[in-house]
C-alpha cells in the first residue's frame, strides 16, 4: 500500500483485505485455520445433504398416508428421528467450530495489528498524520471483530446457500414436469416460478424499505445527540452544580429526549410495513408451489407426496436465491468495518515507511554506544513536511548539563527526535543505545499494576530491593508512597501531575541510565521543586550526560549551557514527498462495493 487515500475499488479493497488478513489461512504451521475451515465446509456440506434427505422424506411420508399404509408410515417416522438427530448434530458441531474460526481468526488478526501499531512510535506517529484512521481503539476492539466474524458467516452462509441452490434447483427442475401452455410443453416452470418470485421480492422489498433507511439514519443522529447531551452533562458536572442549574440541565436532557420520539414513530411505520411484506412473501413462497402444483395432482400426474416435495424444494430455492437481499445490510456493515480497519492499516505503513527513509532527506538516527549525544545539520519538518526547525547542531559530552528553550513548538519537535519517535526532518543524529539513555516527557508512562511496576518500568521491578525503592521515592519527596509498592492501582489517575513528574526522577534515580533526556519535565513543580529534582541528578549521577528541552521553572543556573530555539520560516516545505502526500489524503475517496449502498437504501439495516 501507498499513500493514504485508502482503498476506493472494489478490486483494491479485496485485494488490500486479502493481503492483510489472508495469511491466517496461508502462512507456514497455520494448520489450524485450514483444519477448521475444511470441517466447516464439511459440516455445511453435510447440512445440506440432510436437507435433502428431508425433502426425499416428505415425498415418502406424504405418499405413505395417501396410500394409508400404515407400515410406511411408521417406518418414515424412524427415518425423520434419524434426520432430527443428525441434524441436531450436524448444527451443533457446525455452530462451535464456526465460532472457534471467529474467535481465532479475529485473535490472529487482532495481534498482527497491534503488533504493527504498537511498535517503534507507530501508535504516536499515526495520530499526526491526516487520513481517516482516527480512533483506533473502535477499529481494533471493534471493527476486527465485525470483520472477521461476518467474514466467517457471510462466506459460510453463502456456501450453504449455493450448494442448496445447485442442489435443488435440480431436485425442483425434476419435480416440475412439463406443462403445456398455448400447446407448447414448459419444462421446469417451477424453477422459473421460483426465480421470479425472489426477484419480485427484492424489488418490493427495495422499495418498500426506502423510508426505512431514513427513519433509522435520523433516529441514530437523534440517539446519538441525546449521547453527546449526556456526556456534556457529565462533563459540566461541577460548573452545574457551582451554578444550581441542574433544572435547567434537566429541562435541556428532556427537550433532547424527546426528538427522538418522531424518528422512533417513522422507523416503527417502516418497520411494520417491511415487516407485513416479508411476513407475506415467506408464507406465500410455502403455499405458491403447492397450488401451481394442485392441478396436476389433481389430475393424478403428480403424487400427493410430490406435491409437498415440491413445496419444500421451492422454498429452499428462493431462501437461497434472497442470499444476497437478505445480507445486504450486513455485507455494508462488514464493507465498512473493513475499510476502517484497512485505513489504520493504511496509515502504519505510511509512517512505517517514513521512519525508515533514510539519505539526505532524512532523519538518520545512529543509535549504538557512543560517548557523545548530539545532532548535526538537523532540520525538523512538521508531519506535513514543512520546517519547524533549522539547521541545528549541538553535542552533549558525559556530565555534561545543557538547558535547551525557546519556541515550544520547536522545542517540542527537538525532544521527540532525540526521543526517537519524530521521524520528519532531516539531519544525523547521534544517540546512545536504548539501555543507556532515558528520554522523559511532561507525563511518565506508568504501566499497569503495582507501584513497584510502575517505578521500575521496563526494567525487572524485583531486581531493585524495597529499600532501593524506599529510598529513592523519599529523595524525590514520595515517601509516603513507600509502604503501597505492592499495591495495584491506576497510578497515572492518583498520582496529580507534580507527583507524577517526581516519580519520574524517582525512576531515574533507580535506573541510573547513562544520558537523561528531559522534555518539560518539571513544569508542573514550582521553581524551588524543580531545582532540587535536578540537582538530585546532579549529585547521584554525576557521570550522566542530561539535556533539558523545553520550559523550566526553576534556575538556569544548575546547566552549564543554555541554548534558545527559533522556529524556521512558516510555509517553507522541507519534505516535498510527504507534503504531497498528505495533501492527496485531504482528497475525498470513493466508496468501494457502491452497489452495496444503493441497494442497502431500499432494504433497511
Amino acid at each position: 500500500m501507498s499513500g493514504t487515500a485508502g482503498p476506493s475499488h472494489p478490486q483494491r479493497f479485496f485485494r488490500d483485505f486479502v493481503k492483510l488478513s489472508g495469511a491466517y489461512w496461508t502462512g507456514r504451521m497455520q494448520w489450524r485455520p485450514r483444519l477448521l475451515t475444511l470441517t466447516l465446509a464439511l459440516l455445511g456440506i453435510a447440512q445440506v445433504a440432510l436437507a435433502i434427505r428431508l425433502n426425499i422424506w416428505s415425498a415418502d411420508l406424504f405418499d405413505a398416508l395417501e396410500r394409508r399404509s400404515t407400515d410406511h408410515a411408521m417406518t418414515q417416522i424412524g427415518i425423520f428421528v434419524l434426520i432430527i438427530l443428525g441434524s441436531m448434530a450436524a448444527n451443533t458441531a457446525h455452530m462451535v467450530v464456526h465460532r472457534d474460526l471467529q474467535l481465532d481468526w479475529r485473535r490472529w488478526l487482532t495481534a498482527r495489528v497491534i503488533g504493527d501499531w504498537m511498535e517503534d512510535a507507530r501508535h504516536y506517529q499515526t495520530n499526526l498524520v491526516p487520513g481517516d484512521h482516527a480512533n483506533p481503539d473502535g477499529r481494533i476492539a471493534e471493527d476486527i471483530r465485525i470483520a472477521t466474524e461476518f467474514a466467517v458467516d457471510l462466506a459460510s452462509s453463502l456456501f450453504y446457500c449455493v450448494l442448496l441452490l445447485v442442489t435443488f434447483v435440480g431436485i425442483l427442475w425434476s419435480l416440475s414436469g412439463s406443462i403445456h401452455i398455448l400447446g407448447l410443453g414448459v419444462p421446469g416452470h417451477l424453477v422459473a416460478l421460483a426465480f421470479g418470485y425472489a426477484g419480485m421480492g427484492a424489488v418490493l422489498a427495495y422499495l418498500l424499505g426506502r423510508p426505512l433507511v431514513r427513519a433509522t439514519d435520523a433516529r441514530q443522529t437523534k440517539e446519538a445527540d441525546f449521547r453527546f447531551s449526556l456526556v456534556r452533562a457529565h462533563e459540566s458536572a461541577e460548573p452545574i452544580a457551582i451554578a444550581r442549574g441542574e433544572a435547567l440541565e434537566r429541562q435541556r436532557l428532556g427537550t433532547t429526549f424527546e426528538t427522538i420520539a418522531q424518528s422512533w414513530y417513522d422507523q416503527s411505520m417502516g418497520l411494520a410495513r417491511l415487516l407485513a411484506f416479508s411476513s407475506g412473501y415467506v408464507a406465500l413462497a410455502a403455499v405458491l408451489p403447492i397450488l401451481v402444483g394442485t392441478p396436476r395432482f389433481l389430475e393424478g400426474t403428480l403424487s400427493l407426496g410430490r406435491l409437498m416435495q415440491s413445496g419444500q424444494a421451492f422454498q429452499q430455492v428462493t431462501a437461497a436465491l434472497s442470499w444476497p437481499v437478505d445480507n445486504l445490510a450486513r455485507i455494508a456493515e462488514w464493507r465498512a468495518s473493513v475499510e476502517r480497519v484497512l485505513l489504520l492499516d493504511e496509515a502504519i505503513r505510511v509512517v512505517t515507511l517514513e521512519a525508515a527513509r533514510t539519505g539526505e532527506t532524512a532523519i538518520n538516527l545512529d543509535r549504538a554506544p557512543t560517548a557523545e549525544l548530539g545532532v548535526r545539520g538537523l532540520w525538523v519538518a512538521a508531519p506535513d513536511g514543512t520546517a519547524m526547525l533549522s539547521d541545528l547542531t549541538l553535542t552533549v559530552e558525559p556530565g555534561e548539563r545543557v538547558l535547551v528553550d525557546g519556541d515550544p513548538e520547536a522545542a517540542s519537535a527537538l525532544f521527540r527526535v532525540l526521543a526517537g519517535i519524530w521521524p520528519w526532518g532531516r539531519g544525523r543524529v547521534d544517540l546512545p543505545a536504548d539501555a543507556a539513555m532515558m528520554a522523559v516527557g511532561p507525563r511518565p508512562f506508568l504501566p499497569a499494576g503495582s507501584l513497584r511496576r510502575a517505578i521500575a518500568f521496563s526494567d525487572q521491578p524485583l531486581r531493585h530491593q524495597d529499600a532501593d525503592l524506599g529510598s529513592a521515592l523519599d529523595s524525590v519527596g514520595l515517601g509516603h508512597l513507600a509502604d503501597r509498592l505492592d499495591e495495584s492501582a491506576d497510578w497515572a489517575r492518583m498520582l496529580s501531575a507534580a507527583e507524577l513528574q517526581r516519580l519520574s526522577f524517582a525512576r531515574l534515580l533507580l535506573l541510573r541510565p547513562d544520558w537523561i533526556v528531559l522534555g518539560d519535565a518539571t513544569d508542573a513543580l514550582d521553581p524551588l521543586s524543580a531545582d532540587i529534582m535536578l540537582a538530585l541528578l546532579v549529585d547521584r549521577l554525576p557521570r550522566s550526560g542530561i539535556v533539558l528541552i523545553g520550559r523550566h521553572p526553576g534556575s538556569a543556573e544548575t546547566f552549564s549551557r543554555r541554548l534558545t530555539l527559533k522556529r524556521a520560516a512558516d510555509g517553507e516545505v522541507l519534505l516535498h514527498e510527504v507534503y504531497a502526500r498528505r495533501q492527496a489524503a485531504q482528497v475525498p475517496r470513493p466508496q468501494p462495493l457502491a452497489v452495496v449502498d444503493l441497494l442497502r437504501e431500499g432494504y433497511g439495516r
